[in-house]
């Protein structure tokens, strides 16, 4: 039994991008003005309404190349969102007596993300509303905005891997390289690393024209991402590469200190292109990366892969580190979502600051 919001009235349906097929956006997507609104489908699932949402590739990824076998048609695009509770499972906790931080009564502002098995099997945010289970979501950080909210989950979550898979936190004596600084994820590693007690000198990669956000971010020093080919040696105790840089690793010798408890942390080689043959080569890049012996042509240094899944526990680290003032979600531009085809198409082509977010509708009095 669902407990709905009394000062909310549900529709019956609701306006969602949907898609039938694999492909590109700009091909596959449709908006629909009469998508059935979820149902509350188990005692510990939670009916939202979205205010925001946040576009990241891994879903671009999925869209474009997850085999139709293990997909359901139609699906809804996107994952990561921000919203406001209407309607409970019967165990949902709605009490902060009995659980402190953690209830979420109907009128709860929150934030959180679609799983990937439930993503596949047709469950997406990019809609006004959404059903996901209550481990999915966590309250939305008292001082961030709705916007900047939905933007926290999986990049935020993979932000925590990169440096969780440090040997040990870098100190006020390490130098440390971000690659990819002012990117979705690498704007919250940047921060995670300069609002430490004792922080590591940060050096970031970014375009020229993003050299004032990485600043603000937290960069000591900012390098223009296309110079890095032919520089000087530079000795960095850890390399955090939050973009993927198949060239970054393959001279890793020079930028990164040999010897134990120097590490390069990667999110994995960034797929050339949205195909098969693009994904193959990818993962194929990264056995490599990880087994090839220095003898066979392998970098002589260590090599991490981070792969990182949202849950309760990592939105609750997001959302105390945000509410501490540690970190804040930059926000590269917001369309309307009846526009948000063009917000794909900055992603798309692989320079997008910080998040890109999609309004999904205005929130209605008493939802703030």
């Amino acid at each position: 039994m669902a407990s709905p919001q009394p000062s909310i009235t549900i529709p019956h349906f609701m306006r969602a991008w949907t898609l039938t097929h694999r492909g590109l956006p700009r091909d596959i997507l449709q908006l629909s003005s009469h998508y059935p609104v979820p149902q509350v489908d188990s005692e510990t699932a939670v009916l939202i309404r979205i205010s925001h949402v946040a576009l990241h590739p891994g879903t671009i990824i999925m869209m474009t190349l997850a085999p139709s076998l293990l997909r359901r048609f139609p699906s809804i695009a996107e994952t990561d969102f921000s919203g406001t509770v209407v309607a409970v499972g019967a165990q949902v906790p709605v009490s902060a007596t009995s659980h402190p931080g953690r209830y979420f009564s109907p009128g709860t502002a929150v934030f959180g993300s679609v799983p990937v098995s439930k993503h596949l099997q047709g469950c997406g945010a990019l809609a006004e509303y959404v059903v996901v289970d209550v481990t999915q979501i966590a309250r939305k950080p008292v001082n961030m905005s709705f916007a900047a909210a939905a933007g926290l989950p999986v990049s935020g979550a993979t932000a925590l891997a990169l440096l969780d898979a440090l040997p040990a936190p870098p100190d006020a004596r390490a130098r440390v390289l971000v690659n990819g600084a002012c990117g979705g994820i690498g704007h919250f590693v940047t921060q995670l690393l300069a609002t430490r007690e004792n922080p590591a000198t940060i050096m970031g990669t970014c375009s020229e024209s993003s050299a004032e956000v990485a600043r603000t971010c937290g960069c000591h020093e900012v390098l223009d991402y296309r110079n890095l080919t032919g520089r000087e040696k530079l000795a960095f105790d850890a390399i955090i590469d939050a973009f993927g840089s198949q060239a970054l690793w393959r001279d890793a010798a020079r930028w990164l200190k040999p010897g134990q408890g120097h590490v390069y942390v990667s999110v994995g080689p960034a797929l050339e292109a949205y195909t098969v043959a693009g994904a193959v080569a990818a993962l194929v890049r990264q056995v490599l990366n990880r087994f090839m012996p220095v003898w066979m042509g392998g970098v002589d240094r260590e090599y991490k892969q981070v792969l990182s899944v949202v849950d309760a526990g990592k939105l609750e680290r997001l959302r105390q580190l945000a509410e501490e003032g540690r970190l804040e979600t930059w926000i590269g531009g917001t369309w309307a979502f009846e526009n948000a085809m063009q917000a794909f198409e900055i992603l798309l082509g692989r320079h997008a600051k910080g998040k890109l977010v999609v309004r999904v509708q205005d929130l209605a009095p008493g939802e703030d």
